[in-house]
């Protein structure tokens, strides 16, 4: 039986010590934070929950918060959040925002705000101004504001900062120059993948760090014994749980298939109310928290299943970013199986764990039906997939590990 991993103390269960002993040492080096960022830290929305999850426990007088407003039913770190509105943002939400997002990073005109963000952050002095790479509004406005305060850049890249944001045809160079600029500039520049890295060294010429973000909170691996018996048998029963955006409401139509020919269900757990799938294979429960998630889903599924779309429009997207759902996915302590085009970096990790995942990567989607097929009726395959998951969890995405890397990370940025 796997041993229960505990995340209450925010430290690794091997080799790193007490929470107590952490804290006393590493904990009173770290330097000041000022997060500026639309992706703020709080408890919803993939980027947002791996900023949270990251900086529990960072000390509360060190790290302050100011970016987009949180949601309502978010959960926040205890520090100072303070809202910023830009009107850059404003405009690059209306049908202008090509223009807007080509003009803005020709980066000639005074930065809107800033002197106000001086002075609502300058009692605060931080060491590091942070910012994820993902509005250019919000990175635009951080990266002046460290200049005024004197303080290190450091960037965070989740996703291609070019893809869900486009400048005019006739202004992309500028753009393309501007995050160079920007890139060059930084301190410390960490990527969410191997991928992603090499992708920004290579376009923007900038070395930058590999960073994977932490799990959820009190997430422990279930018994890989008790994935010998299927919950509904002789069904096969089938989890997925997040976004129904980035091509993943695709992902789950193109497999309906081999669902339905192995008779498979699939419980879909999500937000995403207005995108959901009805077919009879499909059950659709909703929206849980983080808490009750992953023991629903331990308690009521078999296996967890990421779908990749195999959409071309979509590949700029998995070519480099890391989804918030496979460090999830290693926790819960099941098997897995992943489904996409081999460029994906979730199926990259797949194939280079091959005793921790069964994956498929032929658009011809029927290839998963052998593969469905074999998950329904091995029971030492489900075991043995079960144990090598949670292996994986421990070695590449300890919470604890996790914590103190981005600690140490900061101080030798900050030095």
């Amino acid at each position: 039986m796997t041993k229960p991993i505990s995340f209450n103390t925010g430290v690794e269960s091997i080799g790193l010590g007490s929470s107590q002993e952490v804290a006393g040492t590493l904990f009173q080096r770290v330097p000041k934070i000022l997060f500026c960022t639309y992706e703020i830290p709080q408890s919803v929305n993939a980027g947002s929950m791996q900023l949270y999850r990251t900086l529990r426990g960072y000390p509360a007088d060190r790290l302050m918060v100011l970016g987009m407003a949180p949601e309502r039913d978010a959960k926040l770190l205890p520090c100072q959040y303070e809202t910023l509105r830009l009107l850059t943002y404003r405009l690059a939400c209306t049908r202008f925002r090509d223009w807007v997002t080509g003009i803005n990073s020709l980066n000639v005109l005074p930065e809107p705000g800033l002197a106000a963000s001086e002075r609502r952050t300058y009692a605060f002095k931080p060491d590091i101004v942070i910012t994820v790479m993902d509005k250019l509004s919000y990175y635009k406005h951080a990266w002046a504001l460290a200049k005024r305060l004197g303080a290190r850049l450091v960037t965070i890249t989740m996703d291609d900062p070019q893809t869900f944001e486009r400048a005019h045809p006739w202004l992309e160079g500028a753009y393309s120059r501007f995050l160079r600029k920007m890139y060059s500039d930084a301190t410390l520049s960490l990527g969410v993948s191997h991928e992603m890295c090499r992708y920004i060294e290579a376009t923007f010429g900038k070395p930058s760090t590999v960073f994977y973000f932490g799990p959820p909170e009190n997430i422990r691996p279930r018994a890989p014994s008790e994935s010998a018996k299927l919950k509904s048998p002789p069904q096969l029963t089938l989890g997925y749980a997040g976004s129904m955006s980035l091509g993943y409401r695709e992902g789950i139509r193109a497999i309906l298939p081999c669902l339905e020919a192995t008779e498979t269900r699939l419980i879909v757990y999500t937000r995403d109310q207005h995108q959901l799938i009805d077919h009879p294979q499909i059950n659709n429960r909703g929206f849980l928290p983080p808490e009750d998630l992953w023991p629903a889903i331990q308690d009521e599924c078999d296996a967890v299943i990421l779908p990749y779309s195999f959409k071309s429009d979509i590949a700029r997207i998995y070519r480099t970013h890391f989804p918030t759902k496979l460090s999830e996915h290693c926790w819960t302590g099941m098997p897995m199986i992943f489904s996409g085009p081999e460029y994906g970096t979730a199926i990259r990790w797949a194939k280079q764990h091959p005793r921790a995942a069964l994956t498929s990567t032929s658009p011809n989607t029927d290839s998963l039906v052998p593969l469905l097929q074999r998950l329904r009726d091995d029971n030492q395959l489900r075991v043995s997939l079960a144990e090598e998951g949670a292996k994986a969890a421990m070695e590449e995405f300890d919470a604890g590990r996790i914590r103190r890397r981005f600690a140490e990370l900061m101080i030798s940025a900050a030095a």
